[in-house]
């Protein structure tokens, strides 16, 4: 009896674990429930606009964060708003501000201008950003931040468009320089001092660029990094007297601003100026002769240039006959602003009829003529032939009374 017991459960076990048992159990569970599978109507996603989930800014500046929003529903969404989580201390503003309307399948890029303090430390930061709509929201991305401290670099150069500019004396030397500050882009001008250094007697002065009646003695430079901007112009006057001769000289321009400084050297080349004049010495253009005598008349020679005149030498244009002498009849060499007097014989033939005759002059050196002279000279008869001629004149007369009479008496 025992044994038929355990047949039967062993029967029974089998039964249990074969297919027919599966089939039974199957009739006895509930059949499953379909599951439908829909796509959300509201949905939005907010991202990088390259991708990249951190960025570098300089501390007390502006950082722009560009995010890209998109709706991936297949419904409107209204009334979005941008939200986000700063470090303490630290501003955004949004461009948009806000949004009225993202409609399915579109996109709108945001700029987060985001601002760190002055004196935030340098590291990373976290700016969490998301936006809430009516019907949805986006899930909050971290920006990481690194900032770093902007290391105040300034520096000042300085260059002539024209270094060197050539001149006679007495004419003005005019330099156009250019500067370079090298400082933060967006710090405020500073201001420099202009020094100019001259040889003794030298007049120099600075103008702007276009507006050359002022003068001025410091400039406002907005920094910058990479090109020359502001330019003035550096005017040089040699002194009038005594003039300098021709050669270089060296004006120097310091511009200086506390700890920021630089110079430019600039060279003004005096030329040389040859001027050559010939003019009576008493200042009369005019004189008399006696015909077939010696009549002396004096002229003063001058160079009024700024060099040395070599080797003087005198012309004259005179009535056919006529005999001028000078002397001396050569300067070997007249020094600027020196005179010289010089004397002309002008000797008429002695047949020469009385009356008023020109002559001209001219002084010739090595390195200029002076423009001709003109001098008027008027001839008188010598006194002998005067006196020859009332003699002639009496004898004629007397012959005539004689004559006169012997015809008379008869």
């Amino acid at each position: 009896m025992q044994k038929l017991r355990i047949i039967c459960l062993m029967l029974v076990s089998l039964i249990a674990i074969s297919p027919v048992g599966a089939v039974f159990a199957q009739e006895e569970e509930e059949p499953p429930v379909p599951v439908l599978i829909m796509e959300e109507a509201y949905a939005l996603t907010l991202t990088p606009a390259d991708g990249v989930y951190s960025t570098i800014m300089m501390a007390g500046r502006e950082k722009d964060i560009r995010v890209d929003l998109e709706n991936i529903g297949d419904e409107a969404v209204t009334k979005i708003s941008i939200m986000s989580e700063l470090p303490d201390g630290w501003t955004v503003q949004y461009d948009p501000p806000r949004i009225a309307s993202l409609a399915a399948f579109d996109s709108e890029r945001i700029y987060a201008s985001v601002s760190a303090p002055a004196n935030v430390a340098t590291g990373d930061y976290f700016v969490k950003l998301w936006v809430e709509g009516d019907q949805a929201s986006t899930e909050p991305i971290d920006i990481r931040v690194t900032v770093k401290i902007v290391e105040r670099v300034e520096a000042l150069d300085l260059r002539a468009i024209h270094p060197s500019v050539e001149a006679i004396a007495g004419n003005d030397f005019v330099f156009e320089v250019e500067f370079k500050y090298v400082g933060d882009m967006l710090g405020p001008p500073r201001s420099f001092d202009l020094v100019h250094t001259a040889p003794q007697g030298w007049e120099v002065y600075m103008t702007p660029q276009f507006e050359k009646e002022k003068r001025v003695s410091a400039i406002d430079l907005k920094p910058g990094s990479v090109a020359y901007s502001d330019k003035t112009r550096l005017v040089a006057r040699a002194p009038f007297w005594p003039l300098p001769e021709p050669g270089e000289y060296k004006v120097t321009l310091d511009v200086i601003s506390e700890d920021v400084e630089a110079s430019v050297e600039l060279t003004a080349v005096i030329t040389a100026a040859y001027n050559l004049l010939l003019a009576p010495a008493g200042e009369r253009y005019d004189t008399k002769a006696k015909a077939g005598r010696d009549n002396y008349f004096s002229l003063n020679v001058g160079n009024l240039g700024t060099a040395p005149i070599d080797k003087v030498t005198f012309t004259s244009d005179k009535p056919q006959g006529w005999a001028i002498e000078f002397t001396p009849d050569q300067v070997d060499s007249l020094e600027p602003m020196a005179t010289q007097t010089v004397d002309i014989n002008i000797k008429p033939p002695p047949e020469t009829i009385a009356g008023d005759y020109l002559i001209s002059v001219r002084a010739s050196g090595v390195q200029r003529t002076s423009e001709k002279t003109d001098i008027r000279v008027t001839v008188e008869t010598p006194t002998v032939w005067g006196w020859i001629g009332v003699a002639i004149i009496a004898i004629v007369v007397v012959g005539l009374v004689v004559i006169f009479m012997r015809f008379s008496r008869r």
